[in-house]
């Protein structure tokens, strides 16, 4: 298992997690989009997580599963999570790593919704939104 840390911009919230292997996602749904302002880079929290200035966080209950944090002072996204306890998936955004370079680009998601505008160069897996959704099993939500 390796280690991942990080910050907000303001170093109000500060937070480390166990990740499987050093890698990062892209998404490219529109609520990623619209929330960050182009498509979400995350990285997958795997084990223990540890989150100081938790105080500092606000969560935005964004959807019937999941919800995304940020740092209430400087806007930072932090991540975004699955509601249920029984799915401990938790992403954090790739930009607020400590770093970043160790990190390799391997996915790309919902890249059915992604607009013809912009491109990766990067040779990643690209997943749709119905990839996704039969991954999670949530076809029915």
């Amino acid at each position: 298992m390796n280690n991942a840390s990080g910050s907000c911009l303001c170093k109000a919230v500060t937070f480390s997690f166990e990740v499987k292997a050093k890698h990062f996602d892209a998404c490219h749904c529109a609520m990623c989009r619209n929330w960050g302002g182009g498509p979400a880079l995350s990285v997958e929290a795997s084990g223990k997580i540890n989150i100081k200035g938790l105080e500092n966080v606000t969560v935005f209950d964004s959807s019937e599963w999941a919800e995304r944090g940020f740092c209430k002072h400087c806007g930072t996204h932090i991540f975004y999570r699955f509601k249920d306890p029984s799915v401990s998936l938790c992403y954090f955004h790739f930009g607020t790593l400590d770093n970043q370079e160790e990190f390799e680009f391997t996915h790309q998601i919902y890249i059915d919704k992604k607009p013809d505008n912009y491109a990766f160069a990067n040779d990643t897996k690209m997943l749709t939104e119905q990839d996704v959704l039969a991954m999670f099993g949530a076809q029915d939500k």
